[in-house]
């Protein structure tokens, strides 16, 4: 029977995992350090979530159970964008978006709506999906919660803003972006897993032999 991930690894692969998009990010489109602490910080909380929650629904682990429960996040995550641009009506246009400065402030109230009922769906269908174990109904929801509300944000603002042909490339590179993201956390949970259990006979103390 394989170990289930430990949830401080979750969370070391998650902060991580958001400190290279952020070297990556100021490599290739523009300098994100300043707000790198709140987001290392988030993707820590959310790796630590998201590991917490997969071992409430799996016992015992295996790999494949690991890459399904996380390819089921991330697709819920992911079909918030165009949810979103079904769901709600257009107030703004993209280039007035990116001309404000509380662009944030006054796109994240019209969605919060949105977000919770998300949050809860998404929540539900894991719960129904991986076996309705009772003890993993919250572990899922605040998840979910955690995920909706510090990443799926970005995808429910985009049904506030009208959207042109060239907008849609956006969300397809976003939502590419964010399946990079977990695959990149996926594996590295996976990898630091193996890694302990490799290490694991040389870090423990030799047992004495009684004499």
């Amino acid at each position: 029977m394989r170990r289930s991930p430990s949830i401080l690894l979750g969370a070391l692969v998650g902060g991580l995992t958001v400190l290279a998009f952020t070297w990556l990010h100021g490599l290739l489109i523009a300098d994100i350090w300043f707000n790198a602490g709140p987001m290392v910080g988030t993707g820590a909380l959310c790796g630590a979530c998201l590991v917490w929650s997969h071992r409430a629904t799996s016992e015992p682990h295996t790999p494949r159970r690991w890459w399904s429960y996380l390819a089921a996040s991330s697709g819920l995550l992911m079909l918030l964008g165009p949810v979103s641009l079904l769901a709600l009506d257009a107030r703004w246009t993209m280039a007035e978006m990116m001309e404000n400065e509380d662009a944030f402030e006054l796109l994240l109230p019209p969605t919060l709506p949105f977000l919770g009922v998300a949050a809860v769906v998404g929540a539900a269908a894991l719960w129904l999906w991986r076996g309705r174990r009772p003890a993993a109904l919250v572990p899922i929801l605040i998840t979910q919660v955690m995920l909706v509300f510090f990443v799926g944000h970005q995808f429910a603002f985009l049904g506030l803003v009208e959207m042109s042909r060239t907008d849609l490339v956006i969300l397809a590179e976003f939502t590419g972006l964010t399946a990079l993201l977990a695959a990149v956390f996926g594996a590295g949970v996976l990898a630091g897993e193996a890694a302990r259990d490799r290490l694991g006979p040389t870090l423990r103390p030799a047992s004495r032999t009684p004499r």
